[in-house]
């Protein structure tokens, strides 16, 4: 089966001469640099709801962005989230909050500045302390690069990163999970909860028990699984043959997304979850020249999972990051470890890691994720790390392929 333009939901947004002209030719360095600024808990928690985020116009976020050095391919919006895919993967913006993830050689943390700035003039949200910014929640995270010495300024080094952060948060903490010595550890910087920004109990302590008590119907999970040394036959799924500044036949025509939605449909990565509720689905991929492939998939208006893969040999890479509430849309009927061997089953990577933050301590799907020994069919778990983050509760995992 072809897939055509007109079969996929239109976006909201699209850039067709840079669809067309996009070259990726150099592009090698998969890891990506994952930023999650929330600004406050909730949406409900946001002092005015005619200003949030999504309120701040698609020029502003075009120009943030140049800051980081990428580009908007694509937009989806829906009622509660703006899905952009980047020319370095995927930002996601809802009222309260934003992740940003790009590639390759991207300056993701030099638009917080100009962020916090907009945020202020735009929003009326001034988050000042003392001469540095105090959100609800700050997240930034990367697997260690392939090729450091390519990133510009404080890329290159996680310690300069983390000097770079503490410019700005006061109260951030700063991890390196896995093991040093081998060139696949992943690193964290984490701030503590600003609880003023939440309506929480000022008697909340951080315990379990407070923890599950107070966010028991609030809970918030992600699940990131970062791999390596793609199996080549599943990698040659995301080589294409078309060239950059290929003309198209008409206005309607994009083939950069025409032909990255044929191979969300080939490699089944539109049925990574068992849909079984029955919720809204929207994909928005695009295929790269000459190779690579990127994704936003928006589920039930407010979570998405989003995939990007350099498939090069010699350094190929893939990674998905997912915020859906498996067991919620899949009526109960499948797991974390589920969508794990689904995501596996498509790339067959080497060596993956696996990282899963929840809210709430007693999440069944971190409970299963943590009893994860032999289950993984082919793999070895090499590393199991179990971190308590403040209000939020950490599992890192990392397997290899057995020989």
């Amino acid at each position: 089966m072809t897939v055509s333009l007109n079969a996929i939901p239109s976006p909201s947004y699209i850039d067709r001469e840079l669809s067309a002209n996009l070259d990726s030719t150099d592009a090698f360095e998969g890891p990506e640099k994952l930023l999650e600024i929330w600004f406050y808990k909730n949406s409900s928690c946001v002092p005015d709801n005619a200003k949030t985020l999504r309120s701040i116009d698609f020029s502003t976020w075009v120009r943030l962005l140049q800051l980081v050095k990428c580009q908007v391919l694509s937009m989806k919006q829906t009622e509660k989230m703006n899905a952009f895919l980047l020319s370095e993967s995927s930002l996601f913006v809802f009222d309260h909050k934003l992740t940003l993830k790009t590639c390759g050689t991207t300056t993701t943390l030099f638009c917080l500045e100009e962020l916090f700035r907009v945020v202020k003039e735009h929003l009326d949200w001034n988050f000042c302390q003392k001469g540095k910014v105090n959100p609800y929640k700050v997240f930034y995270s990367r697997r260690c690069f392939m090729f450091p010495k390519k990133q510009q300024g404080i890329h290159q080094n996680w310690d300069d990163e983390t000097q770079y952060l503490n410019k700005f948060f006061s109260n951030g903490k700063s991890y390196l999970v896995g093991r040093l010595g081998q060139a696949n550890h992943w690193s964290l910087y984490v701030t503590e909860t600003n609880r003023d920004l939440d309506g929480q109990d000022e008697n909340f302590d951080g315990s379990e028990e407070d923890d599950d008590e107070n966010d028991d119907d609030d809970d918030d999970e992600t699940l990131e699984m970062l791999m390596t040394g793609l199996t080549p036959s599943r990698a040659s799924q995301f080589v294409t043959t078309r060239e950059p500044g290929q003309p198209v036949e008409s206005d309607t025509d994009d083939e950069g997304h025409v032909l990255g939605a044929q191979v969300t449909e080939d490699t089944q990565l539109d049925r990574i979850y068992d849909n079984v509720e029955g919720v809204s689905f929207q994909q928005d991929a695009f295929a790269f020249t000459p190779c690579g492939y990127s994704a936003n998939v928006v589920m039930d208006q407010e979570y998405y999972y989003t995939l990007h893969v350099t498939p090069e040999d010699g350094w190929s890479y893939a990674s998905f990051e997912s915020n859906v509430p498996v067991t919620k849309v899949s009526g109960g009927t499948q797991d974390n470890i589920a969508v794990m061997e689904r995501v596996l089953q498509v790339f067959g990577p080497s060596d993956f890691c696996l990282t899963f933050f929840s809210r709430r301590s007693h999440n069944d799907n971190f409970a299963k994720l943590k009893k994860l020994t032999d289950r993984v069919s082919n793999y070895t778990r090499k590393d199991k790390i179990v971190y308590q983050l403040d209000d939020y509760h950490l599992l890192y995992l990392r397997f290899e392929r057995n020989n």
